[in-house]
């Protein structure tokens, strides 16, 4: 008898709530589906930025770091719809999300700020691990990108360390990003010296240097006519490996020729007037 009567309970219960079990049933399973999306989804873009990261051969640590913001960053979307869709009110905890998200951000304004731009870098990529900047008027070879700073090697052997925010904010000149680099040389002679002169002796300075590209046009022009001397622009163009011993060959060159050929180079002269009557 007990059991006929605990088997009709049962049979009314779910009679009565048939359509909220399997509502909830149904509200489960898709939690279930959202979270195994959002984890492949988590996953898969985890691994595409690792992957396009280290193919750029980005530092190591910021790919790690990069990689696992990205994962955790769709996570947190993944369990808030997985809540939302349990029927939890999901309001709240965006906004405690939203509130936690803004003071971090504050206290940490800076340090975003860098990270920000050290994205930046990694994306456009203005410069590469041994390539020769300047960067807020400071050059040297980059020595590292890291997730914060910039760190570049002076040629007096100096590490500088730059914030990644300034980097981007400064105006950036690759000496290396290009294959190829002018050298522009200004010399400055006498005006007794016969113009057709100089000319023939600069061009014989070039020809005679080394590791001049002859597929790009010297250019050996009279610029100026400054106060105490000629100045004439010598215009060529090298491999950028080849720059510093072009540029110090080219200089031998043209003073070892011009003081052979008796052509003045000015220097600065004072005059001093002693007053006697004192």
């Amino acid at each position: 008898m007990d059991f006929e009567k605990i088997l009709t309970q049962t049979t009314e219960f779910i009679d009565k709530y048939d359509g909220i079990v399997l509502s909830y049933i149904a509200h489960f399973c898709f939690a279930i589906i959202i979270f195994i999306i959002g984890r492949t989804i988590s996953k898969f873009i985890s691994r595409q930025l690792k992957h396009i990261l280290s193919s750029r051969h980005v530092d190591p640590t910021v790919v790690k770091f990069v990689s696992a913001l990205s994962y955790y960053a769709v996570m947190v979307v993944t369990l808030v719809a997985v809540l939302g869709q349990l029927g939890v009110q999901t309001a709240s905890i965006v906004a405690v999300i939203g509130a936690a998200g803004l003071a971090v951000g504050l206290a940490l304004q800076g340090s975003l700020s860098n990270f920000a731009a050290g994205v930046i870098l990694i994306i456009f990529r203005p410069f590469k691990v041994g390539e020769t900047v300047v960067i807020n008027s400071q050059k040297g070879v980059i020595d590292s990108i890291q997730i914060f700073s910039t760190t570049i090697v002076t040629p007096t052997n100096e590490l500088v360390v730059i914030p990644n925010s300034q980097v981007v904010s400064a105006n950036i000149i690759n000496f290396t990003r290009l294959p190829e680099r002018r050298l522009d040389l200004v010399i400055n002679v006498g005006y007794d010296s016969n113009i057709q002169n100089v000319y023939q002796v600069l061009r014989q300075a070039v020809n005679q240097t080394n590791n001049i590209l002859t597929n790009k046009d010297s250019i050996i022009r009279l610029d100026l006519l400054d106060a105490s001397s000629m100045n004439f622009n010598v215009l060529v163009w090298t491999l950028n490996e080849n720059y510093p011993s072009v540029r110090a060959e080219l200089l031998e060159n043209i003073k070892n020729l011009l003081t052979e050929n008796g052509i003045n180079i000015p220097y600065p002269t004072m005059d001093v007037n002693v007053n006697s009557n004192h």
